[in-house]
């Protein structure tokens, strides 16, 4: 049996990273008997992508749940620690503070938003502090 530890997902690159979360989109929807090309990932990590770097792209109403909240998911992966502030400057970048449009498309498709950090901590007093 494979264990991955923390450890191993702090010591992934950017790129490897990103690739740990497409793939594990695609095992998400095979467990749901959902096709694996509904997820989309690739091209260089530090180019401009709208503030998604994996995708999960479904029909509308599509039920779905666990790891993959919604029919249309958006990743961002990341791997320093992004505290509030960072993570309302990545939804607003400056300096214009214009929500991206990323995010609206998501909000009217009723979609979700998920950050990805290998840095973070997973604690709840962490967790409440991004809120």
């Amino acid at each position: 049996m494979l264990e991955i530890t923390g450890n191993d997902i702090a010591a992934l690159g950017d790129d490897d990273l990103r690739t740990l979360v497409g793939r594990l989109c695609e095992a998400e929807m095979r467990r749901h008997g959902l096709p694996s090309s509904a997820v989309t990932w690739g091209g260089d990590q530090n180019a401009k992508d709208g503030g998604l770097d994996v995708r999960v792209s479904l029909a509308a109403g599509t039920a779905i749940s666990g790891f993959v909240p919604r029919p249309q998911t958006g990743y961002q992966v990341k791997i320093p620690d992004m505290p509030r502030g960072e993570i309302l400057d990545e939804m607003k970048p400056k300096p214009t503070g214009v929500l991206r449009p990323i995010f609206l498309e998501l909000a009217d498709a009723g979609g979700a938003y998920i950050i990805v950090s290998s840095s973070s901590s997973t604690s709840e007093t962490a967790l409440k502090n991004r809120c």
